[in-house]
C-alpha cells in the first residue's frame, strides 16, 4: 500500500518496539504498522546479520533501531517534544535514553526469555500477541528451534540471566535517583527518558494500557528482587497518564 505513510515493522510484544510505537503515538503521527512473527520469512529478512526490529519506513528512508525512530520522528514532527528545550536538561534525557536502551531493555528481555524457557505456552502466546490461535499453535511448534536460535542470537545463560536480574534493579534504582520523588526523570514534563524507561521495562508491571492483548501476566522470578520497588508504582502511572490511543491507521 504506497498512500505515503509511515510504516512501522514490528514484533507487538517487544519493548523496544513499543517504545517506537509510543512515539508514534505521543506525536500523532498516523501510521500504518506490520506486525511480524518471529522466525517467519520476512521477520528472518529484517534480522540478517545485526539486522533487528523495529525497522519504520519514513518518507522514503528505512530507519533501524527504536533509538534512531525517536531521533527521525522528533525531527519530523519537532511538537509534542520528546527531547527538552533547555540543553541541559536535553543532554540528561537523551543520556538517560541511552542508559535504559543499554541497561535495562536487552537485561529485561534475557530475564523474561530466560524465564519462560519451561514455559511453552506462555512464551507461544507471548510471541504470538496480535497474531490469533493459529498463531500460537505455530510458534508453539517452532518453540524449540525458536529457544536455540534466540539463545545462539543473545547469548542468552545462567550467568548472564543473573547479571540481567541485577541490572533490572539497578535500571530501578536509578528511576528512583533521577526522578527524586517526582512525576519524571529530567524537568517537569514527560520526555523521551520517561517514555523509554517506562517502555523497556513494561513486563515488570504488565499495564493494561499496552495496545495488544498479552496472555496473563507470569510472576517473574526476578520480581522477588524486586519486591515493591517503588519505580514499579512510576512505570504503572507513566503508563496510565502518558500512554495515550494508537495513531495507527
Amino acid at each position: 500500500m504506497s498512500d505515503g505513510l509511515p510504516v512501522l515493522w514490528q514484533y507487538s510484544f517487544s519493548n523496544y518496539n513499543e517504545k517506537a510505537r509510543w512515539a508514534l503515538d505521543f506525536k500523532g503521527v498516523p501510521h500504518r504498522r506490520r506486525s511480524l512473527l518471529p522466525g517467519g520469512p520476512r521477520a528472518m529478512a529484517f534480522s540478517r546479520g545485526k539486522g533487528t526490529l523495529p525497522v519504520i519506513d519514513l518518507d522514503g528512508r528505512r530507519i533501524v533501531d527504536s533509538t534512531k525512530i525517536v531521533e527521525a520522528l522528533e525531527a519530523r514532527q519537532p511538537e509534542p517534544a520528546l527531547y527538552p528545550a533547555d540543553p541541559d536538561e536535553r543532554r540528561r534525557a537523551l543520556e538517560l535514553e541511552d542508559f535504559f536502551d543499554e541497561h535495562a531493555g536487552h537485561d529485561m528481555r534475557r530475564v523474561g526469555f530466560w524465564e519462560g524457557r519451561d514455559q511453552p505456552a506462555l512464551m507461544s502466546a507471548f510471541l504470538a500477541t496480535d497474531h490469533g490461535a493459529a498463531a500460537r499453535v505455530q510458534q508453539r511448534a517452532m518453540f524449540p528451534v525458536a529457544w536455540r536460535y534466540v539463545v545462539k542470537r543473545y547469548g542468552f545463560d545462567q550467568d548472564s540471566y543473573e547479571r540481567s536480574k541485577v541490572a533490572v534493579v539497578g535500571a530501578l534504582d536509578r528511576i528512583e535517583a533521577e526522578r527524586a520523588g517526582g512525576d519524571y526523570l529530567v524537568g517537569e514534563g514527560f520526555t523521551v527518558a520517561d517514555l523509554t524507561a517506562a517502555a523497556l521495562l513494561y513486563p515488570l508491571v504488565w499495564p493494561p494500557e499496552f495496545q495488544y492483548e498479552l496472555p496473563d501476566m507470569p510472576r517473574p522470578e526476578a520480581l522477588e528482587s524486586v519486591g515493591d520497588h517503588p519505580a514499579l508504582g512510576w512505570i504503572s502511572e507513566t503508563w496510565r497518564r502518558h500512554r495515550g490511543a494508537s495513531a495507527a491507521i
